[in-house]
């Protein structure tokens, strides 16, 4: 009984207003996703419980069939929970159950909503499979639960959970953002929100449009900075379309006169600007990106050319700073930039969302 008030007490805490927008991080049970223009709609979840980390509920939304939830492996009810904040029009529900240990990863469920303080079946289905797609009778919802009576000590493994309206997934990250290598092998997501996509700048039209990378993981010992000898990598299949290959280096005079003029205007083209020597790869599906200063572009990587996921595209760098400018190696990194439908991704997301984004857009490396 008090579990079951307990229960109850965290989803009516989520139903109560439009969800909170800071709290919990991925690899957590209890989270709150806002993607912007990524997601459909903004909305929170959380599962009764997660055996391990790297197999939490965020894998529910990735749009991944092989990344899973894996409950506890306790005698006990397991649930996931989708909270939208207000009300939404539904009609439709898919489930991916993977096979576990020799068996259907969980045998039955029901689907449930939130109907004042208790919780109303309105399907059940009594022998999952694989996939399990289930048109229900138009409701209107703000709180849905998937519901898993449970007979044995062994985990509920879920590959997907998908709420639907007239064939449109509104609780999960479209694969178009899912599925990149990062482009720095062994690389840091930035610590600083300053080094973000959508950071402020004093120059360049006030916002940052990329990440900056600065650092990688050693095998033994702390995490060092990039230096030249680094090498990057392509997140994913495309076709190279700029090339830098005669990229020639800013003096000091021409960085500083392009700084200055930076501050104080606009810009709304740039013939030689602070990107340096750069790579653009065009991924298809309105997806492209672009790699700034790259100390070198290796052999074969021309405009036209195929590249595959994980190739090598050059050398991490300074180029188009002052470091390149003064002859030395001052502020090394990557400055990396993800174009979605001609806008940089992260366009008007906040910074603790951005952080949740990256890691669910290079899916490939493990970035937690």
């Amino acid at each position: 009984m008090i579990r079951k008030f307990c229960i109850l007490l965290l989803v009516a805490s989520f139903g109560a207003s439009a969800a909170p927008k800071t709290y919990g991080s991925l690899g957590s049970e209890v989270d709150y996703l806002d993607f912007g223009k990524v997601t459909v709609a903004p909305f929170s979840y959380s599962v009764s419980s997660s055996f391990d980390e790297e197999y939490g509920a965020f894998n529910l939304f990735d749009s991944n069939p092989k990344s899973y939830w894996y409950s506890s492996s306790e005698i006990k009810p397991e649930w996931i929970i989708v909270d939208f904040g207000s009300k939404r029009l539904i009609n439709a529900i898919e489930v991916l159950i993977p096979t576990f240990r020799g068996k259907r990863a969980a045998e039955e469920y029901e689907v449930q909503v939130l109907y004042q303080d208790n919780w109303k079946t309105i399907f059940r289905n009594e022998k999952a499979e694989l996939l399990n797609f289930h048109n229900i009778p138009p409701i209107d919802a703000s709180i849905l639960r998937l519901y898993f009576p449970k007979k044995e000590d062994k985990s509920i493994v879920i590959g997907e959970f998908k709420i639907l309206l007239n064939g449109v997934v509104l609780n999960s990250v479209s694969n178009r953002f899912t599925g990149y290598q990062y482009p720095v092998p062994d690389g840091l997501l930035p610590e600083k929100d300053y080094q973000l996509p959508g950071a402020p700048r004093e120059y360049r039209n006030g916002v940052h449009k990329g990440l900056d990378i600065y650092y990688k993981r050693e095998k033994i010992g702390a995490p060092r900075r990039l230096t030249f000898e680094d090498t990057l990598v392509s997140p994913a299949d495309g076709t190279i379309i700029r090339a830098d290959l005669d990229y020639s280096p800013m003096t000091l005079s021409e960085f500083q006169k392009y700084s200055s003029l930076a501050q104080k205007n606009g810009v709304t083209y740039v013939e030689k600007d602070f990107g340096g020597r750069q790579v653009w790869i065009d991924h298809g599906n309105g997806v492209m990106t672009s790699f700034n200063h790259l100390s070198s572009i290796k052999r074969g990587i021309k405009p036209g050319a195929k590249v595959q996921a994980g190739e090598e595209i050059g050398n991490a760098g300074n180029s188009g700073l002052m470091g390149e400018a003064k002859g030395n190696d001052e502020n090394i990194h990557l400055h990396f930039e993800i174009w979605v439908d001609g806008e940089y991704l992260g366009a008007g997301v906040p910074t603790n969302q951005m952080r949740k984004l990256l890691q669910f857009f290079f899916s490939k490396s493990n970035l937690n």
